[in-house]
């Protein structure tokens, strides 16, 4: 079962006057939703190591009017010692209706070295499973 977590969305997140919740909104929750999908799985790395996109696809389904509020739902496709990929599904939290799918690939880049830094196989293992280990 993918990790969800539901955001509220504000009339500030808008597009202009539209009424409609900002793509770069979106962007921003599908990050604040990894950050509580990774504190779910009990994922803990160094002060100074993060985990950075290297590639982002987003494919946009509906418009999300800002007081609905958005659900988005993280499941791990894929993940290896080099990094790993998800996908973010985000829907109406009022209506449910799909409003964008995000597909971020992932690496771990330590900031003192500014090198990319390799997954360990029990974070690998909590990454796919989406969950601490019981």
């Amino acid at each position: 079962m993918p990790f969800s977590i539901s955001c509220p969305t504000r009339h500030t997140d808008t597009f202009t006057d539209t009424g409609f919740v900002h793509a770069g909104v979106l962007l921003a929750l599908t990050e604040l939703a990894y950050a509580a999908f990774e504190e779910h799985c009990g994922i803990s790395k160094p002060d100074h190591v993060v985990a950075v996109q290297r590639e982002t696809r987003a494919v946009y389904h509906a418009p999300l009017p800002w007081p609905e509020g958005a659900t988005i739902e993280v499941t791990t496709t894929s993940a290896d010692d080099r990094g790993f990929e998800q996908e973010f599904s985000v829907t109406s939290t009022a209506r449910g209706t799909p409003i964008a799918t995000f597909v971020h690939t992932w690496a771990w880049l330590d900031t003192v070295s500014g090198r990319g830094i390799p997954i360990p196989p029990d974070v690998q293992y909590f990454l796919q499973r989406g969950e601490a280990a019981s």
